[in-house]
């Protein structure tokens, strides 16, 4: 203990003398406390439970019961998130009476229905649709659940309160479908459940009269607290409750009653964090690293000072580790609380749940920078405990000794990562747990890391070797490099790590979005803007259309729909080709034929066309492919109360290109099968003047707020989004390259004094100076980058084909030139990967450059 105290001791006064690299050291290791400190508390603040969101869900009651119940027994989860139904013939559904709630939990309890349902009105900016819920909000069952922004709540029966979304002010007054009496807006609330949801409150009684489908849910007050053995009891007559008692007191375990609760940690979730925390520790432990080394260089002396006098080589080890755990347990400590406070400042602008600091995930954070920070100083330590006492008072540098074996080691576990990413994807998996899978993952990430790490010497040796050629200040940092590998290697390796991570993601996220572009099907024509807004009632797409025309105006609009039950329930058609080889499929982006009229054929032929015009005027359908016709006529089903088979007759039409439709149906069509038209869609033709982006903005926000189903979008092909994601890659992987070089860079001028003091001596330039710490810069970045670069190129190419071709690698598409017959898609994004390559050490290199000190102070050579 007393040895412990002392080392804490001397490194407080070392930390306190060399301030600078300190807090150099503190902020490699704090920086990502701090980040991993904010997103677990974004994670744990956006992770609502039921027992924090209860209260927003049943107020004040002691339980929850949902209107339907089932004829035989069913299951739940503690927390009423998970419900399962008994399956197979005889289970009937029924909708559960007040008095049926009220018998189910006994004398004594009070029962406050909660009625919803979809509904329409007409106000003051036209007639809008949105949910209409039934409750008095004045009794205290249903405290917690909504929040009085202004007004009043309702009071009597012509009163209503309107949710923030719902965009509707005090004093306007509101005509509901269906109903002749208006009512009266006296109040803002906000639910506390989706406080963005658009819902209007009124007292029971106001709006539903028994002729719509309402939704009801029951809020039970009960004498005594709903126990789990109650629930159970209920579930055994078919009715899931969520009890208030139950949620706060979960019964322990989760039995074959009890399925999994919503929440549950799935595997995927564990290998995410594991792999993240293994990678940011790894990369910790390679940057501080060599700054503990620059440390232990400036304080050689005064270490041999301690073993001459009688100091042994544990007690050298203990002052070097006393460095990284009183640095890292400060950098943890202060980058816990400013993730806190940054978490505190910024989940409420973003996350609706209740800022919550989960305090057992920060410790972990925190132990896992105060373990990072011991492992960056343990080799130091090391080196420090077996250094020359002579030559360090002398100032002379010591030889580190080469392990011939480790490059073989390191190569070992490469090849070992890399066949384990191959056979990952065929393990078993386990959808909520921690399966093969799973550790595959973590074991190839864990392996790849080790063997980049015990190859790195060896690569750096090699690159000096051809370095021979180079003038004379590469030559020189290429050398230093190669002498002194005990501070490089991990620089090197730790760019060459990120890099490796960087090319093998940019690699899967290119080839991903490469393949969603070759799967990519337009639905319209290029330069269409498109209205839609499926299963509006007709009042509504009245509106959707006046507000269209409204927003543009003079541009001619083309509709289209399709057939729709009396009532607007929607009727699916499937056309039966008649080929039974080498069909077309799958009717491109429409799955269904379309219902319009002539202006939407000439907008899919691209043009008049005469015949088609006639056709559909004349009651036929029009076809874009030969295949589909049945003796020229087109054969389709129709799901009424049954599915039926009918026919139309039709005409071919070749449009120019694809086929974006499998049919047009004639608008007459739908009487003759006793259906309406229901139309959902409207489109702008790309011939017509183009709709600008401020106009598809403003059309879109207006379209919303008249049906939540209704958005406006424009045909512009496949939208690659991976350069965003590329840049950020990059961005991030800039970041390590950076901070990797700069930490050796700064060890390397530290110890190259002597060697730059003798070029000065000869007469060197301050440029040629600048041109050796820019050559170091250069050589550790370069090496790193073009190393990591080969590895993370074969790690994505290996991985992406093994995860998309379930284990086998069946073949690569580079870009666009093949390579074999393969059946899998790869596409490396080479233009990314180049700028990095060459990009990030030029970089490097001339922000050295630029802020290296020539000046050199002459001191006398030790000899």
């Amino acid at each position: 203990m007393n040895a412990l105290l002392a080392a804490l001791r001397i490194s407080r006064r070392g930390i306190g003398q060399a301030r600078a690299r300190s807090a150099l050291i503190m902020v490699m290791i704090g920086l990502p406390v701090l980040l991993l400190t904010v997103g677990v508390t974004w994670q744990a603040t956006g992770d609502v439970t039921t027992r924090e969101g209860l209260d927003w869900n049943i107020g004040a009651a002691d339980a929850h019961v949902r209107e339907r119940a089932s004829s035989k027994p069913v299951r739940q989860s503690a927390d009423g998130s998970i419900r399962i139904d008994a399956r197979g013939s005889g289970v009937q559904y029924r909708n559960l009476t007040e008095q049926e709630v009220l018998t189910l939990f006994g004398p004594g309890s009070r029962v406050v229905p909660s009625r919803l349902a979809w509904t329409g009105y007409q106000g003051a900016k036209g007639y809008r649709e949105h949910d209409f819920r039934e409750i008095d909000l004045r009794d205290p069952i249903t405290k917690g659940m909504y929040k009085l922004l202004s007004g009043r709540l309702p009071r009597v029966a012509g009163e209503v309160a309107a949710s923030p979304g719902a965009e509707l002010r005090e004093g306007s007054t509101v005509t509901v479908s269906g109903t002749a009496a208006a009512v009266t807006v006296v109040g803002v609330v906000e639910p506390q459940r989706e406080p963005e949801r658009p819902e209007i409150v009124a007292l029971p009684g106001t709006v539903f009269d028994g002729s719509r489908k309402v939704s009801t849910n029951w809020l039970i007050d009960t004498p005594a607290p709903v126990s789990w053995q109650r629930v159970r009891e209920m579930n055994r007559h078919g009715v899931a409750v969520l009890s208030r008692e139950v949620v706060d007191a979960p019964p322990s375990g989760n039995g074959p009653e009890d399925p999994v609760p919503q929440g549950a940690v799935d595997g995927s979730d564990i290998t995410t964090v594991a792999l993240g925390a293994i990678i940011i520790g790894l990369e910790v432990v390679l940057l501080a690293g060599p700054a503990f080394a620059v440390g232990i260089r400036r304080r050689q002396r005064e270490l041999a000072l301690i073993a001459a006098q009688g100091g042994s080589p544990r007690h050298l080890r203990g002052v070097v580790l006393a460095d990284g755990l009183t640095l890292g347990f400060a950098a943890s400590l202060l980058g816990a609380a400013g993730g806190i406070g940054i978490g505190a400042a910024v989940t409420p602008l973003a996350l609706h749940g209740p800022f919550e600091v989960p305090i057992g995930r920060i410790a972990i954070v925190v132990l896992l920078g105060v373990v990072s920070a011991l492992l960056a100083a343990v080799v130091p330590a090391v080196q420090a405990s077996r250094a020359d006492v002579a030559e360090a008072l002398a100032g002379r540098r010591g030889r580190a000794r080469e392990r011939r074996g480790l490059p073989v080691l390191g190569l070992v576990l490469l090849s070992g990562a890399i066949a384990i990413i191959v056979i990952g994807p065929v393990l078993p998996r386990r959808g909520m747990g921690f399966g093969l899978y799973q550790v595959s993952l973590l074991a190839g990430a864990v392996l790849g890391q080790l063997g980049l790490v015990l190859l790195t010497p060896w690569l750096i040796g090699a690159a000096a070797r051809l370095a021979t050629r180079l003038p004379l200040p590469f030559r020189m940092a290429a050398r230093d490099a190669a002498r002194n590998r005990g501070r490089t290697a991990p620089a090197v390796a730790a760019v060459l790590a990120a890099t490796a991570v960087f090319a093998g993601v940019a690699v899967v996220i290119s080839s991903q979005s490469a393949q969603r572009g070759t799967r990519y099907e337009p639905q319209y024509l290029m330069g269409s803007t498109v209205v839609t807004s499926n299963g509006s009632s007709p009042a509504i797409w009245r509106e959707i259309k006046r507000a269209t025309a409204s927003a543009l105006p003079g541009v001619p609009l083309i509709e289209a729909g399709e057939f729709a039950k009396p009532g607007f329930s929607h009727v699916n058609i499937v056309v039966q080709p008649g080929c039974t080889r080498d069909c077309p499929t799958p009717f491109m982006g429409f799955r269904e034929p379309l219902v319009g009229g002539t202006d939407l054929a000439r907008y899919f032929l691209r043009g008049p066309d005469p015949v088609a015009e006639a056709a559909l005027a004349a009651g036929k359908a029009v076809v874009f492919d030969p295949r589909v016709l049945r003796d020229g006529m087109l054969v389709f089903t129709a799901e009424l109360q049954k599915r039926t088979s009918h026919s139309v007759p039709a005409v071919v039409r070749r449009p120019q290109g694809e086929p974006l439709v499998s049919a047009i149906l004639p608008v007459s069509l739908a009487a003759q099968l006793g259906l309406t038209v229901g139309y959902d869609t409207l489109i702008v033709d790309p011939a017509a003047p183009r709709v600008t982006p401020e106009q598809e903005a403003r059309l879109d926000a207006a379209v919303r707020t008249l049906s939540r189903s209704a958005y406006v979008r424009t045909e512009r092909g496949f939208q690659d989004g991976s350069a965003a994601m590329l840049l950020a890659l990059a961005l991030g992987a800039a970041v390590l390259v950076l901070g990797g070089t700069f930490a050796a860079t700064g060890l390397a001028a530290a110890e190259s004094r002597p060697d730059r003091a003798t070029l000065a001596a000869v007469g060197a330039t301050g440029l040629v100076q600048r041109l050796l710490v820019a050559g170091q810069a250069a050589f550790v970045s370069g090496l790193g980058v073009a190393g990591g670069m080969l590895i993370g190129l074969v790690f994505g190419v290996v991985g992406y084909l093994s995860k998309f071709s379930g284990g086998r690698v069946e073949g690569v598409w580079v870009n666009s030139g093949p390579v074999g017959s393969f059946a899998s898609e790869v596409d490396v994004p080479w233009l990314a990967l180049a700028s990095v390559l060459v990009g990030l050490p030029l970089l490097a290199a001339l922000m050295v450059a630029l802020c290296v000190r020539t000046k050199m102070l002459l001191t006398r050579r030790h000899t």
